[in-house]
């Protein structure tokens, strides 16, 4: 039947005195057709008729939480009779409101009421999951594993390497991967292996899992980015480009391909690159960084003078205001104009790492007194340590390791 058919003859109908497995259908058809206001009627209506009823209960509670009417659900659930399913909802919940203690209450009187095993796994995991939203990853880790050594199956699977990846033991994910991973082909679970190989420096085995992700998924974004990584030349920019593509957030995918572009000497697509950043990326702090840091490479001054009058944002970020400022004094022109910009912004600056080469650079070129107070009081607040330090290398997302052929220089 078509289903404006069924919704007239559905209009014809007495609802209040239709059976109850009637009832039940219509619910289940309005829900699957996304008419959640119309599955909600059916819903309260059997919940009025078997108020005792755990399934009528659960059915009731589980469409008011699809509506957001969170506060009605959990009235609902609290003159229930406390059954495993009762509390199990009420923990979701209070999980959602981040009432982490009460969740992890409720989650343990559902499992002294529960004695079927299927449900118990959903508790369990539920209690994973509140544990790992403390912090407290061990006993998450704990929970999962005798989770999976009852169910082995793909959910169960990521759970554990989620929770080891989560408390940094690659080794163990490493091992967990090859002796109960080969039995699930799921991208995910590829991309996880991949993660725990490359932080234990086999960059081959990361690489080739990256692969089988991308072949089972290729909109898996993520996977191009860290391939685009772990590759050189041409190869990597293909993976970077296509991470771009999807519209990836990752300011080292961009800060890479600027090094790569130049490497190549393809300045035409560092520049539609940052025509790109500014119109897709909207004007932000990392676009804003993209963009300065690829027109830097190009030497392309003005312009960033330009960008830098424009975004009064960039002065309050000590990043944006380094990089924009390192940029500008490479050029005689800006000089003055950046020790005048030094000393209103000298204490977000103070803040970068980098910020004692600027003032070097500027009290050569200047001799400016200020310049110098300013280089000195750095010195004493550093106790004579070391504070020229280069960065000298991108920090990449997920401490990723380089191959000795990186093409990005760092190793």
């Amino acid at each position: 039947m078509e289903f404006d058919k069924f919704l007239e003859e559905y209009e014809q109908l007495d609802i209040e005195n239709l059976e109850r497995e009637q009832l039940e259908s219509f619910r289940s058809i309005f829900f699957e057709h996304g008419m959640l206001e119309k599955s909600l009627e059916l819903s309260e209506i059997i919940y009025k008729k078997y108020p005792n009823d755990e399934a009528a209960t659960i059915s009731y509670v589980d469409n008011l939480m699809h509506l957001g009417e969170r506060d009605q659900a959990l009235l609902i659930l609290f003159n229930s009779e406390k059954t495993a399913q009762t509390l199990l909802m009420e923990a979701i919940i209070y999980k959602e409101d981040m009432l982490y203690d009460v969740a992890e209450d409720k989650l343990k009187q559902a499992i002294e009421l529960s004695d079927d095993e299927d449900l118990n796994n959903i508790i369990n995991h539920e209690l994973a999951n509140v544990y790992f939203e403390e912090g407290r990853t061990e006993e998450a880790l704990l929970i999962n594993r005798v989770i999976f050594e009852k169910d082995p199956n793909v959910n169960s699977f990521k759970m554990v390497m989620d929770s080891l990846l989560s408390l940094g033991q690659y080794d163990e994910a490493v091992v967990f991967y090859v002796n109960y991973g080969h039995d699930f082909e799921d991208a995910d679970i590829y991309f996880s292996a991949a993660f725990a190989y490359n932080q234990m420096h086999e960059l081959t085995k990361s690489k080739d899992l990256l692969l089988k992700t991308i072949e089972l998924d290729k909109d898996y974004v993520d996977a191009y980015m860290h391939l685009g990584f772990l590759s050189m030349g041409e190869e990597a920019i293909k993976y970077l480009e296509k991470y771009v593509e999807y519209q990836g957030l990752s300011t080292n995918v961009y800060l890479q391909l600027t090094h790569l572009y130049n490497v190549n000497q393809e300045y035409d697509k560092i520049r539609s690159m940052v025509r790109n950043v500014l119109t897709n990326m909207g004007i932000d702090n990392s676009s804003l960084y993209i963009a300065i840091n690829a027109l830097k490479t190009l030497y392309e001054t003005e312009t960033i003078y330009n960008i830098y009058s424009e975004h009064d944002l960039i002065k309050e970020d000590s990043s944006l205001l380094y990089l924009s400022l390192s940029a500008l004094i490479e050029e005689e022109e800006y000089i003055d104009y950046v020790v005048d910009e030094i000393k209103q912004h000298h204490l977000v600056l103070k803040t970068e790492y980098n910020y004692y080469d600027l003032l070097q650079i500027a009290y050569e070129y200047t001799g400016d007194t200020v310049i110098r107070d300013y280089l000195t009081e750095l010195e004493l607040e550093n106790s004579g340590h070391n504070v020229v330090d280069h960065l000298g290398s991108f920090y990449h997302e997920h401490d990723h390791h380089h191959s000795d052929d990186c093409d990005c220089g760092h190793h």
